[in-house]
């Protein structure tokens, strides 16, 4: 393997852990107020949803179109992630919802 290569994946490694631990190690003490814990649990559903949306509506060009057999496979996992709150399920439920889709439409 080229030195040049060691570095590179050293590099990576540096860059991946850095914003990983420095909060874990700087912030371990801190005690986070119980309305910015509240806020904050807001994020995944936020950064979930900024994902799944445009996918759901909008084409590759960015004009607005229903994506008819995404949208069909999202609502059964919509309901599984409501009710069972199982992420291993809702990956493949949906996972088998839009290749089951992909023979019908």
């Amino acid at each position: 393997m080229r030195l040049e290569m060691v570095w590179i994946i050293l590099g990576m490694a540096c860059v991946t852990f850095i914003p990983r631990f420095l909060p874990m190690a700087l912030f371990t003490k801190w005690t986070v107020p119980e309305r910015l814990r509240w806020g904050l649990e807001y994020i995944p559903v936020a950064v979930l949803s900024a994902i799944v949306f445009p996918i759901l509506f909008f084409d590759g060009g960015g004009s607005l179109h229903f994506q008819s057999r995404a949208v069909l496979a999202a609502l059964p996992v919509f309901a599984l992630a409501w009710v069972a709150r199982s992420i291993w399920g809702c990956v493949i439920l949906g996972m088998a919802m839009y290749w089951g889709l992909g023979f019908v439409l």
